[in-house]
């Protein structure tokens, strides 16, 4: 092997040298993260045993599914730190794994990063269902309806700074398609629910 052979294969490639990142990578990156690392650790995961006052607060203000049910499907509050409350802290870890992580690869492995983008992205598009089904079937008070449009906003500008940075990640046609295809899936379960905000208030309208 010549001297020249043997530099070019232990060069890294183009596609393990990306540019520099800017605002939109580095921001991101920073969403990712604390949407991960943040909401679904510090917030969800840690609060809770900090403050029983605090974590209730938060439940209710966020997250109402959590505390035991809503008007009309349940009516014993789970109490802090309860099985039900402990297995939503669990649900919410596995999320900061995909979205935190995705984060991480965004930072440091940007030729690497499309495959975990794909399952942040997915990973939207389950709560933003879930949360839609809960508004739809169960009459979720509208307050939930927030996140779920977080959902929606973030899976949109995963797939925006993807779309348009094609010269820092490795975007590969099948994986940007899933991201298109659970963008979508994700805003029509945002409308699901939305019809569900708008169904509990006509039968408001109709019982006073």
């Amino acid at each position: 092997m010549s001297d020249d052979e043997a530099l070019r294969l232990s060069s890294p490639s183009p596609a393990n040298k990306p540019r520099n990142m800017d605002a939109a990578i580095i921001a991101l990156g920073i969403m990712l993260c604390m949407h991960g690392f943040f909401l679904d650790i510090i917030i969800i995961g840690i609060l809770p045993f900090l403050s029983e006052s605090a974590g209730d607060a938060s439940r209710a203000a966020l997250f109402p599914w959590c505390l035991g049910g809503y008007a009309g499907f349940g009516s014993d509050k789970v109490p802090n730190l309860a099985p039900t409350h402990r297995r939503f802290i669990a649900e919410n870890a596995a999320y900061a794994v995909l979205r935190g992580g995705a984060g991480l690869y965004v930072f440091l492995a940007p030729a690497l990063a499309m495959p975990a983008l794909v399952l942040a992205v997915v990973s939207h598009f389950i709560e933003a269902v879930t949360i839609a089904w809960e508004l739809f079937s169960h009459g979720a008070p509208k307050d939930s309806a927030p996140p779920m449009t977080l959902m929606g906003i973030f899976a949109s500008w995963t797939l925006a700074t993807v779309m348009f940075n094609t010269d820092y990640f490795v975007v590969d046609a099948a994986s940007l398609l899933v991201i298109q295809v659970f963008v979508g899936l994700t805003w029509a379960a945002w409308m699901c629910g939305v019809v569900g905000i708008k169904m509990q208030a006509s039968k408001g309208t109709q019982m006073s």
